[in-house]
């Protein structure tokens, strides 16, 4: 009797150990702790930098012209909180001049007041002409030829002075073989010696131009985009200013030479009714003969076309902004060569 109550708490004890042990690594296997009693280093973010080029050349200031424009009047909301305000040029700012004599744009001069009626669809060509006479009667002439005879697509002429009162002209198309003698068609003849210059555009550009040329202004347009430099380097910035759309919502349109737009409003900064730009820009591939286009608009409400169909090929793009904008827009034309 004595050996088996022993017996009997010899298992029972066992049991109670055996229970005890699987229950502990049980238990382990269900809360697994992190006995970490140091603090995790934070992580430190890559640094992204970004180094400035100097543009090579030397310091000369550049020739200043004065482009041809139509003053309009700004939407009356305007004309209440900044009607005394003008737009005035950044010293040393000069009109893109590729190729050494190109004026596509200058700062905006004092011109008489418009009138406040704009004019119709029929009259508006007669005023911008007569408006352009009484700033220079030599380029009535030229104005005419222009419209009458640069009917072809693709094709876009932009008239300026000089400092010293002499007349530019510059002629935007995609063949270069057709534009002297498109040039000597427009300049020979006149009383007053007209010097033309050829701006090269790839075929993929030319919708631009065509969204240009529907303003009924043409070849005067109302806004003025002047650059700072002739061409600029790749890797340096591209800089320049916009003026003659006051109280207006600008946007400015890039349509490389592959044809595709891009939207560059995030680089406007508009100080004191002056608006102004410094793009970055940088050539992927070899060198082309072909300029980038730059095209200013100007409207009573921002576009929506310029956020979603940035990106999209210039025919796509210039197709649904015309349909948004409408008649409406004020444009302006520049070009820039990407070296």
């Amino acid at each position: 009797m004595i050996g088996a109550q022993a017996t009997a708490r010899g298992w029972t004890l066992a049991v109670t150990i055996s229970l005890s042990v699987h229950a502990a690594a049980a238990g382990a296997l269900i809360w697994r702790p992190t006995w970490s009693w140091a603090t995790d280093e934070p992580v430190t973010p890559v640094a992204i930098q970004l180094t400035a080029l100097t543009l090579p050349g030397n310091n000369a200031p550049a020739e200043i012209l004065t482009p041809v424009t139509t003053p309009v009047p700004a939407p009356e909301i305007a004309a209440e909180t900044g009607a005394t305000k003008q737009e005035t040029p950044v010293a040393g700012m000069s009109p893109i001049l590729p190729n050494m004599a190109l004026p596509m744009a200058g700062a905006e001069t004092p011109t008489p007041a418009a009138p406040e009626i704009p004019p119709g669809p029929e009259s508006a060509p007669e005023s911008a002409a007569k408006t352009a006479a009484e700033t220079d009667p030599r380029l009535i002439e030229l104005f005419e030829r222009i419209r009458t005879r640069l009917t072809a697509p693709c094709l876009l002429a932009l008239p300026a002075l000089t400092a010293d009162g002499e007349i530019r002209l510059s002629l935007l198309a995609s063949d270069d073989g057709q534009i002297p003698g498109l040039l000597r068609d427009l300049t020979q003849g006149l009383e007053t010696e007209i010097t033309g210059q050829a701006v090269l555009l790839d075929p993929r550009q030319c919708p631009g131009l065509t969204f240009a040329r529907r303003d009924l202004r043409y070849p005067v347009f109302p806004l003025a985009v002047q650059l700072a430099a002739q061409d600029v380097p790749s890797g340096n910035t591209l800089r320049g200013t916009i003026s003659g759309a006051t109280g207006r919502h600008v946007s400015l349109i890039l349509v490389d030479d592959n044809g595709a737009t891009h939207d560059l409003r995030r680089f406007l900064v508009n100080s004191g009714g002056k608006i102004s730009f410094e793009v970055p820009v940088a050539r992927d591939g070899d060198a082309r003969d072909t300029h980038q286009l730059l095209i200013a608009v100007a409207t009573p409400t921002r576009p929506e076309t310029v956020s979603r169909a940035a990106g999209e090929l210039a025919e796509t793009f210039f197709d649904q902004l015309a349909r948004e904008v409408g008649p409406e827009a004020l444009t302006g034309v520049a070009s820039v060569y990407i070296r």
